[in-house]
């Protein structure tokens, strides 16, 4: 009779400690005008590139394109609308404690 092998269960991935060294981007972090200026700065740069190609399609005449990634944009525009409303959020929070003191 063959011997039957007991299945192994996949070890559990540890969860990192607060404040260790790992690889996964932490869920709030703390954000001045001056890094908010840094994304606007980013969001302007490409959002000049995304221009510069409807215009380069514009003046190639070409009328549509099927380009790879077009879900990724859309999540990551869902993204961006929900780190602004998290953001005026934490503003109000932080004015109104500021008031109350």
């Amino acid at each position: 009779m063959a011997k039957k092998y007991a299945k192994t269960k996949p070890a559990k991935k540890k969860t990192p400690e607060r404040g260790s060294n790992h690889s996964r981007t932490p869920r709030k972090e703390a954000y001045d005008d001056r890094r908010l200026g840094r994304v606007v700065e980013r969001l302007r740069e490409q959002a000049a590139r995304i221009a510069a190609l409807a215009k380069q399609m514009q003046d190639a005449a070409v009328h549509q394109v099927d380009v790879d990634g077009h879900a990724m944009l859309l999540r990551g525009l869902d993204q961006i609308d929900n780190f602004a409303d998290n953001a005026s959020r934490a503003i109000r929070e932080a004015a109104r404690a500021n008031r109350a003191i």
